[in-house]
């Protein structure tokens, strides 16, 4: 549902629970495949979900079986600076800009992330600006919540191709937070200090290469949200950039919680006009709650190439072999 749409009471309900998801999600705002072979290594068409329910499967030499207790949730970081509104045209809905996965394992109290690259070549639904279904075509992921209205119907078409491109596995839930929440994250947070490694001269003097500073407002826009006239001008410059700025965004935010036990609030409150979420109040607190108990297992990366289609386009194509075990280390254990 829109936040919007909350009771003040769910609101209230959320206060001291919810300090780490929003940091998630703020993260998330700023951090700005090809068809799979069966994991057992064999031709033929891609591993899915149904496939994995089966039984065991074995990559190297080693077998593994399916993780039975885990919860998976997506987070998208929508390239448009408005407040979130229903859209009747393709333009206004924005590309997903930043696209993230979070595994929960339950049975070990852990969690792990997956950064996908926006360029990633998925198989994705084109729709009218009603609904109404057209056809599936390959395209890039960030296009995926243009094919909509904007709000729930965006964020269900990423939701299918994330999860076609993780071979069918469940998304239990999903948020999306527009870029325009961007300099209200870092006012929240009070600055966020990063070393800029990229040349910044042609949008932001101020950002000199080299130099390690705290982002005003505006400098955190220009740091984690552009890419073209900064440096090498690449996605995955840029998804390097969010991560650094992702780091000390999430222990900045974590403090200032601990410190007023309110702020979770008024993060979430402030995130409130430019977010769209599937996950109701109660499931909010208790995924924000579980989080601060469980250890952070680390991100998972999925090696690929990078071409340019013939119309001047980026196109990611994932590795096969690096896809299976990104898949196999997120959604497997190994079996004794």
């Amino acid at each position: 549902m829109a936040y919007r749409s909350m009771t003040l009471s769910e609101k209230k309900r959320l206060c001291r629970r919810i300090c780490v998801v929003c940091a998630i999600l703020a993260v998330l705002v700023v951090a700005a495949v090809i068809a799979l072979r069966p994991v057992d290594g064999s031709a033929g068409s891609r591993a899915t979900a149904t496939d994995a329910a089966e039984g065991l499967i074995e990559v190297d030499g080693v077998k593994y079986v399916p993780k039975k207790n885990i919860e998976t949730y997506l987070f998208m970081g929508i390239d448009n600076l408005d407040k979130v509104s229903k859209v009747t045209d393709y333009e206004g809905a924005g590309r997903c800009d930043v696209v993230m996965i979070m595994v929960r394992d339950l049975t070990d109290g852990t969690y792990k992330t997956l950064s996908i690259d926006r360029n990633t070549m998925v198989q994705q639904d084109s729709l009218e600006p009603d609904g109404t279904y057209i056809a599936t075509s390959e395209a890039q992921l960030s296009l995926a919540h243009e094919n909509g209205d904007g709000l729930e119907m965006s964020c269900e078409n990423v939701v299918k191709s994330v999860s076609w491109l993780l071979g069918g596995q469940k998304i239990d839930g999903y948020a999306a937070v527009n870029m325009g929440a961007i300099s209200i994250i870092n006012h929240l947070a009070g600055g966020v200090t990063v070393t800029i490694e990229d040349d910044f001269s042609k949008v932001d003097p101020t950002l000199k290469k080299g130099e390690t500073i705290t982002l005003t407002d505006e400098q955190a826009v220009h740091f984690v949200h552009d890419r073209y006239d900064v440096g090498d001008e690449t996605n995955t410059q840029r998804m390097k950039r969010q991560e650094m700025y992702k780091a000390d965004l999430k222990n900045k935010l974590a403090a200032r919680c601990s410190e007023d036990n309110k702020y979770p609030l008024t993060i979430y409150d402030s995130l409130g006009d430019y977010m769209v979420t599937s996950l109701g109040a109660q499931k909010f607190s208790k995924l924000a709650l579980m989080v601060l108990q469980e250890k952070d297992n680390g991100s998972a990366h999925i090696d690929g190439t990078e071409t340019t289609s013939d119309l001047g386009f980026v196109e990611f194509h994932p590795d096969e072999e690096s896809l299976q075990k990104t898949i196999v280390d997120l959604f497997y254990r190994e079996y004794k």
